[in-house]
């Protein structure tokens, strides 16, 4: 019985873990920070196989995160909150290229450059499950993220 219990809990876990298998997260990074600063923003590429939707996102290294989008209004860019961010089967999307971004705010201590900051990201398949993603972002130097944004818009 035991065996049984342990194998079914094993399949369980495996059926669970299977569609966070299907999310991929590569190319994620933020600056570094100043101290005292309060805010940060991270940059990530996510493909998932199956048609879903990124719905929120929490960073221990922050009070709150939030899902934003990028957008010009007249000659000015303007911030602003999303519900979520599509992720089209298969088709990487590429936060910052598509006018995204996670938010970190309430910075707990500054982002040094060289660590990496650890969110945690769910994804909400469209059957409605959600899976809980890990993403690992690199944290930059303020030159160099400079740099790497521009490249990574062009």
């Amino acid at each position: 019985m035991k065996r049984i219990l342990m194998t079914s809990l094993l399949a369980m876990t495996t059926m669970t873990s299977a569609y966070a298998s299907d999310v991929k997260v590569k190319d994620a990074w933020s600056r570094a920070t100043a101290p005292g600063q309060d805010s940060a923003m991270v940059q990530a590429v996510i493909t998932s196989k199956k048609a879903a939707k990124l719905v929120s996102v929490a960073c221990k290294d922050a009070t709150t995160a939030e899902l934003h989008s990028m957008v010009m209004e007249g000659d000015l860019m303007k911030m602003r909150q999303v519900d979520a961010i599509e992720l089209p089967a298969g088709k990487a999307v590429d936060l910052g290229a598509a006018g995204y971004h996670l938010m970190l705010i309430g910075l707990k201590q500054p982002l040094v450059a060289g660590k990496k900051t650890h969110c945690e990201m769910i994804v909400r398949a469209a059957d409605g499950k959600d899976t809980k993603v890990q993403l690992s972002a690199k944290v930059m130097p303020m030159a160099q993220a400079a740099h790497h944004e521009h490249m990574h818009h062009h």
